[in-house]
């Protein structure tokens, strides 16, 4: 019995360590010249080979084009000494391969913090479902065709008859001109387009047609600019999505914008109270830039005109995940008029691999943004957070037990999303717009 509990044990512990291994990216970045150390616990072999020579030394030993073999140990050292990629093999016990990695030695990834206020302002692609209804038509009967032609919630109505949906009046202008005759409505559900055949029937209540469904076109609201890349005008804000207040999904863009924000009034954060920052912005005098992409890590786009940050008038360098410690830091944000700076405290940092939300817990501990909000509020989502001269995070949401501690997601998980935006074919929109 001994002998089988503590092989069962060790199994365990093998099968968790291997697990471990498993579990790690594809491709691991390290910056040139950086020195980094990975924990294994088992007696790992490793193949490893380069695309040229001079990039990469594992446990002092450099790798080669025609590949090198060494054991792990415990730590392993990865040290690189320029840019390039090299394959690395991990293989349990020196024979089974379990693992295929690239390690990546790249040059820092620089752009120039926010923490501006912006106005936010999107106009979804077609109309949001956001209920679905029964109605009394002209004749006293209860009809819902939405719900028996299949249209849920969620779904997007992109097209009637072959007509693009521009927004919510469009809808109604288009279920007028059908006079009580089948048409048929182009569904976006997800990543299917689907085509519903569906009756509008003529309301008791207005004597307009209509087929049960009540939809949204847009939304606004306030948050805080993250980086820019001062090239380009590529930008990215807030660090979550902008959802639908009433499905909580996520909005499609047909077209949005940023614009600047005046701060006009502030609501403290207490304890089962989240707080909230309430701007005021001007559309066309104030217009910051345009919003391309509205993610799962925040929105993405290009600025119109050139802002400025007076903390860095030079970019800075985007952490790796791995380059962030708990302990000290601070956020730039806008509680007034103009971008401060507040301390905060990394108390705790999640083990993440692939892009997650959530990926460290923060706690203010400026006695000056405690005051003057409570801690985090809404509006403040985007805040970018700065330790050691490098942007490591963006401030997400609130703890709505503990207004002074919240969610941030690491930096290098929305810049991802931005080098999309970031490619060779960015430029910036003319100013003169």
């Amino acid at each position: 019995m001994i002998v089988i509990l503590v092989v069962t044990i060790v199994s365990s512990a093998v099968l968790f360590e291997i697990y471990q291994v498993v579990s790690m990216p594809e491709e691991y970045m390290v910056v040139e010249g950086e020195e980094r150390e990975l924990n294994l616990n088992l007696p790992f072999g490793i193949l490893a080979t380069s695309e040229s020579e001079g990039i990469l030394r594992l446990n002092g030993i450099e790798v080669t084009t025609r590949g090198i073999s060494v054991s792990s140990g415990n730590p392993l050292l990865i040290q690189t000494t320029s840019i390039g990629n090299t394959t690395v093999e991990f293989r349990l016990f020196g024979l089974i391969p379990i693992k295929r990695m690239t390690v990546s030695a790249i040059s820092p990834v620089k752009v120039v913090p926010g923490g501006h206020s912006i106005g936010v302002k999107l106009y979804t692609q077609g109309v949001l479902v956001v209920a679905v209804a029964d109605f009394t038509g002209i004749d006293g009967k209860t009809y819902n065709p939405a719900l028996e032609a299949g249209i849920a919630v969620g779904d997007s109505i992109i097209g009637i008859n072959n007509t693009k949906v521009r927004d919510a009046d469009h809808v109604i202008q288009l279920l007028g001109e059908c006079k009580g005759e089948e048409i048929m409505i182009e569904i976006k559900r997800g990543s299917q387009i689907l085509t519903k055949g569906i009756k509008p029937v003529k309301s008791q209540e207005d004597g307009k047609y209509r087929i049960g469904a009540w939809v949204r076109d847009k939304t606004a609201g306030v948050g805080t600019l993250s980086f820019y890349y001062p090239e380009t005008g590529v930008f990215g804000a807030l660090g979550h999505a902008i959802t639908d207040v009433d499905t909580g999904l996520m909005l499609s863009v047909e077209e949005g914008e940023i614009l600047e924000s005046r701060i006009a009034s502030i609501q403290k954060g207490e304890r089962s109270k989240p707080g909230e920052i309430r701007g005021i912005f001007f559309e066309e005098q104030n217009k910051l830039g345009y919003i391309e992409k509205n993610t799962e890590f925040g929105i993405y786009g290009i600025l119109s005109k050139d802002i400025e940050n007076e903390y860095y008038s030079e970019p800075i360098p985007v952490a790796l995940r791995h380059q962030v410690m708990e302990g000290p830091a601070y956020i730039l944000t806008t509680v007034d008029k103009e971008i401060e700076k507040y301390s905060i405290e990394i108390q705790k940092i999640a083990n993440q691999y692939h892009p997650e939300p959530k990926s460290m817990v923060i706690k203010v501990v400026d006695e000056r943004l405690l005051g003057a909000t409570g801690g985090i509020v809404q509006g403040m989502s985007g805040s970018p957070i700065i330790q050691g001269d490098r942007l490591i995070g963006i401030v997400t949401h609130v703890f709505v037990n503990d207004p002074s501690r919240g969610y941030a997601i690491f930096a290098e998980w929305m810049v991802q999303n931005a080098k999309a935006e970031n490619g060779d074919n960015a430029t910036k929109v003319d100013k003169t717009e």
